[in-house]
């Protein structure tokens, strides 16, 4: 960081460490939101420069280290602003961590004289803390960092005025990052199947799209699995829809539990049948996922527990199955020529797992089959 007067506002910024705060405080997918992110930092703190000048602020976050309760700089200008993004404040320590645990502003024109002063953070960046304003950021009424401004600049210290101003502050970070949450969850909801909370068939099929054609780049292969139910049907006429789809239901949750793979995308096509996209993963591999799952399927005992509605525990075990098809791409026929068209590839490599799902069925159904 540039300590000439031309430079000392500009506000150095860690879009590594927001993403990783975004990944364990939101979600991985929240990654997608980081330029925006790495943006309302970026604007807290110049906007703070412009109107309350100071020698230097930050911001810090919690629960992006280990141990958890540590607060991390992910932001910050002035003197010593390279040093001090990354450095970690225990939330037990300092004043700015007792503003986190507190959730109150403070406003402190003889820093070193408050009791709970740290000198930790200014020893590591060669700089001397006199005089300090800091605030509390929350999400959802949860505090989850501070900002905080050092060393009022032009005046003898920080006035009531400039700690309104940046509360203001405080209260737009807020409001940005819970606006930020609520459009991702509401993107989040349009991709998901209600029932089983998998993937819907449309972002199944936007998804499969985009790993077809990043593996036409990177050369690695990739499959899919295509899932049937066996003898569904006499669940919902022996039980009715409504416990048929609690078995769907908990059908996409054992699936959920058994796929770990965080690249996988797993998908309710529709009706009875699933569908899991493995990226990276050979024929062998996915052989091994698809068999899992059925494994599953033949073990579990489901509807154990009574519904809240008043049904009682039905103990489904054995009463379904599952016939399984997987196609490798590699394996495929079609993949030694280059795609024309990815509409008709991808739905080539889409019959290729749903016809090896037939001849499963047709060997006997309680199977998995592996196209040729």
């Amino acid at each position: 960081m540039e300590n000439s007067a031309d430079t000392s506002g500009i506000p150095t910024v860690a879009p590594e460490l927001i993403g990783t705060w975004a990944e364990h405080r939101l979600a991985r997918p929240a990654l997608a939101e980081l330029p925006r992110l790495t943006e309302v930092f970026r604007d807290i703190l110049w906007t703070a420069q412009r109107y309350v000048p100071s020698e230097s602020g930050s911001i810090c976050l919690a629960g992006l280290s280990d141990p958890p309760g540590d607060l991390v700089y992910v932001a910050a200008f002035g003197a010593g602003a390279e040093t001090i993004v990354g450095a970690r404040l225990p939330a037990g320590e300092g004043i700015t961590g007792r503003v986190f645990r507190e959730g109150c502003s403070t406003l402190q024109n003889e820093a070193q004289g408050d009791r709970d002063f740290y000198a930790g953070i200014d020893e590591s960046a060669s700089y001397t803390t006199r005089s300090l304003l800091a605030v509390p950021v929350s999400l959802a009424e949860e505090p989850i960092g501070v900002i905080g401004l050092f060393n009022r600049t032009g005046l003898g210290g920080f006035s009531s005025e400039d700690l309104k101003l940046l509360e203001i502050l405080g209260g737009y970070a807020s409001n940005s990052l819970l606006n930020l949450v609520d459009a991702f969850r509401h993107r989040e909801i349009a991709k998901r199947d209600d029932l089983t909370g998998l993937r819907n068939d449309r972002f199944f099929h936007q998804q499969l799209r985009v790993e077809l054609e990043r593996r036409e780049v990177e050369g690695d292969d990739l499959s899919l699995i295509f899932l049937d139910l066996d003898r569904f049907k006499a669940i919902v006429d022996g039980h009715g829809h409504l416990v048929g789809s609690q078995v769907i239901a908990e059908v996409g949750w054992l699936i959920a539990r058994v796929v770990r793979s965080p690249r996988a995308t797993l998908a309710r096509y529709g009706g009875d049948e699933f569908v899991i996209v493995l990226p990276g993963a050979g024929a062998a591999e996915a052989v091994a996922a698809a068999e899992a799952i059925r494994t599953a399927i033949a073990e579990t005992a489901f509807l154990a527990e009574p519904g809240e509605d008043g049904r009682p525990a039905l103990n489904l075990r054995g009463a379904f199955s599952a016939s399984i098809g997987v196609a490798s791409y590699r394996d495929c026929s079609f993949a030694a020529e280059p795609p024309t068209d990815w509409r008709v590839r991808q739905r080539d490599f889409i019959e290729a797992a749903d016809q090896a799902m037939y001849r499963a069925k047709a060997l006997g159904r309680d199977r998995v089959h592996l196209a040729p």
